[in-house]
């Protein structure tokens, strides 16, 4: 996986309109002109730079065996205005990119476009650039006129009719080699140590599941609160600060027992996501760690009590409008955000999967869309009357009024009063009875989600994705969605079975399928840095973990994503080879001329620090001597490159190790050894 930063630009050719022809013809039949077709999916997001839209779609390019034109399909809604044009533009990485062809206005299905030459293009370039995910396109609207949408195809699987993978072959029962136990743990943990690398030789990798799954939960509200108590030193200050909950996030990331719940916990959050970008999540840092905790907690339950957890909390009623959301008045409408989201993000997506995980096509070869505008406005409905918690819900509190606190820790309550009673037509055509009231509604609606068949292998992907690769085989995504169908004793959801699972499946553990050039996934930030305080022991004189703002450097920080689509989207492709293989790499969307240079100066400062009472230092003590470089180099490979670096790399920093001057320290030659390792492409990618 190369490490190239890559840069986008966005510049809508509206004036070449009326040069350029439409292209388009009519709708292909559904099975004499397209079989053989190939498959290209793009999910559109808003475009950089826009603001206040909650705009989302898809689309679909349907290319033909002869490869000569393609079908359209463009699905999109809540575009923040009309819409003016809808196309297709041929973006070349570091160029302004090139139109190539209108889409006819609106909601489109089956467009014929007869690929022939534009501009500089010709016709076998444009159909390069359809294989090379460099093909995007983009919905203008009247506020947006460069664009509100925008989306890059990337190669798709999708099928009519499903037929399950084959089982893969058996693993070996053998004993985890140190290597293997690394690998392992860089999958499950915050990054591997010495002795949880020991502990996992001796235990084997079922066994040291099962006993993580049974430790409590470290709790970051208490850890906020006891940082807040120790290090507040303004007494007119009365409540945690986003300093504080930072601080408590990176003392468990680094110490905490609980490492498998906790990893799971930050996949969740990347999933489920709430972030201090709001201005009200941040005024609340300890409800904002109340929230991480119930990642924590059900992150290994089931995912039913997950999801209602999720949607009741205050934390996510205030960061996805859904508290104090009301029935529609003669002037408002309910607010669609959480309805929205809960969908597209949590549970089904945007299009019906098939239990592999790959798109369900229908006669003509397009993707299906799980729900449309109108589902979303229907369940919009569900999320009315849900207010902070508060013991006697009446008309004059729902606002807040009635000297009414806002709680920001228990779960939110329903008031009556403002809920939406009629008849609901929710997710596959579900219609709740009026009347039932908003705890049935909202019950009945959160079962839809969780029973419909797309939930399986959306939450299988993302878990895969987060802890071991960015490009799951459909088998993968198949074997883990069915544990989540049916745990083996006929319970759906329960995530302790389908988070082992995940780690235990044979592409996670076979060696072969790591040795691959398309498995793994390149480290967040986060889990770089993590790592290596783990590897090391690193800590500052006085206990406290105090990385504050960790975004500006790693781009990344716990909670503080900014938007609801995550750091990164799952579906991110890099125009070029990996896209033209049809690959993913999600964490490649952070990764930056900009980033590339800070991720690496933070591992220098804490791999340089010097020992006090306020600054991350790192602890050497468990290491081999400087003074034998090829035993030492061989243990910073285990510990922060899971084994994987090439001899060639290794006899490199070997040979600089002792290319170093005799007046040298031993402490000059660790850190060294420990900043040559780290920075290397085997430490910066997971495999």
């Amino acid at each position: 996986m190369s490490l190239t930063p890559r840069r986008l630009f966005f510049i809508c050719f509206a004036a070449w309109f009326a040069l350029v022809g439409l292209g388009f013809a009519g709708s292909l039949p559904a099975a004499s002109e397209n079989g053989g077709s190939s498959l290209y999916l793009a999910n559109l997001r808003t475009s950089n730079g826009v603001k206040d839209s909650t705009a989302y779609g898809s689309a679909t390019l349907r290319l033909s065996a002869d490869e000569h034109f393609a079908n359209i399909d463009l699905s999109f809604s809540n575009l923040t205005s009309a819409e003016t044009s809808s196309y297709l533009r041929l973006s070349n990485e570091g160029e302004e990119g090139t139109y190539l062809v209108k889409i006819p206005f609106g909601q489109v299905s089956s467009a014929k476009w007869q690929i022939r030459a534009t501009g500089n293009h010709t016709t076998d370039q444009i159909v390069a650039a359809i294989k090379a995910g460099k093909v995007n396109v983009v919905v203008a609207t009247e506020n947006n006129p460069s664009g509100e949408l925008t989306g890059s195809f990337i190669a798709s699987a999708g099928s009519q009719n499903f037929v399950a993978p084959p089982a893969p072959p058996n693993l070996p029962a053998t004993t985890p080699t140190a290597a293997e136990a690394s690998r392992f743990l860089a999958q499950a943990t915050f990054g591997p140590t010495k002795a949880s690398i020991d502990d996992v030789i001796a235990k084997g990798y079922a066994a040291w599941i099962d006993e993580q799954i049974t430790l409590p939960a470290s709790s970051h509200r208490v850890a906020t609160k006891m940082d807040f108590d120790a290090f507040n030193t303004n007494e007119e200050v009365k409540k945690p600060n986003g300093q504080n909950r930072q601080a408590a996030w990176w003392n468990i990331a680094v110490t905490g027992k609980d490492q498998l719940r906790q990893r799971v916990a930050f996949a969740f959050s990347e999933l489920f996501v709430i972030s201090d970008e709001n201005g009200k999540v941040k005024n609340w840092q300890e409800g904002a760690a109340n929230y991480y905790d119930l990642l924590a907690k059900d992150g290994l339950g089931n995912f039913r009590t997950l999801l209602e957890d999720v949607t009741l909390s205050p934390m996510m009623g205030v960061y996805l409008s859904h508290v104090r959301n009301s029935k529609a008045t003669a002037t408002t409408e309910p607010d669609e955000n959480y309805a929205r989201e809960v969908m597209q993000l949590f549970t089904v997506g945007l299009n019906q999967l098939q239990p592999d995980g790959t798109l369900k096509l229908d006669a003509s070869g397009a993707a299906i869309p799980t729900y449309d505008q109108k589902t979303v406005s229907e369940t919009a409905r569900v999320f009315t009357g849900w207010q902070f918690n508060t013991p006697k819900p009446n008309r004059n509190n729902f606002r807040g009024g009635g000297g009414e606190l806002e709680d920001y820790i228990e779960p939110m309550t329903l008031n009556p009063l403002f809920h939406d009673d009629g008849p609901k037509t929710i997710i596959g055509g579900l219609t709740l009875p009026a009347a039932q009231g908003g705890a049935k509604d909202l019950k009945d609606t959160l079962d839809a989600l969780f029973n419909h068949p797309n939930t399986p292998p959306f939450v299988a992907r993302h878990l895969i994705q987060r802890l071991v690769t960015s490009n799951p085989s459909p088998g993968y995504i198949y074997r883990v969605a069915q544990v989540f169908a049916d745990n083996g004793s006929g319970v759906r959801g329960d995530l302790a079975a389908v988070v082992k699972a995940v780690l235990l499946d044979y592409e996670a553990r076979s060696p072969q399928v790591a040795a691959s050039q398309t498995f793994g996934k390149l480290k967040e930030p986060l889990l770089r840095v993590t790592a290596l305080l783990r590897a090391f022991n690193g800590a500052a004189g006085n206990g406290r973990y105090n990385i504050f703002n960790a975004e500006s450097t790693l781009a990344q920080a716990p909670l503080r994503s900014p938007t609801v689509f995550n750091f990164f989207e799952p579906n991110y492709v890099v125009p070029g080879p990996l896209a033209q293989a049809g690959l993913y790499a999600p964490e490649r969307q952070i990764l930056t001329d900009t980033t590339a240079i800070s991720i690496a100066n933070t591992l220098f400062t804490y791999i340089n620090a010097k020992p006090d009472d306020t600054t991350i230092s790192l602890d050497y003590s468990g290491l081999p001597s400087p003074k034998s470089p090829s035993e030492l180099v061989d243990q910073l490979n285990i510990l922060l490159c899971a084994g994987s670096m090439p001899a060639a790399t290794q006899e490199r920093i070997v040979s600089a190790l002792k290319a170093m001057p005799a007046s040298a320290t031993d402490t000059d030659r660790y850190r060294s050894a420990i900043y040559l390792t780290v920075t290397t492409q085997s430490a910066a990618v997971q495999k």
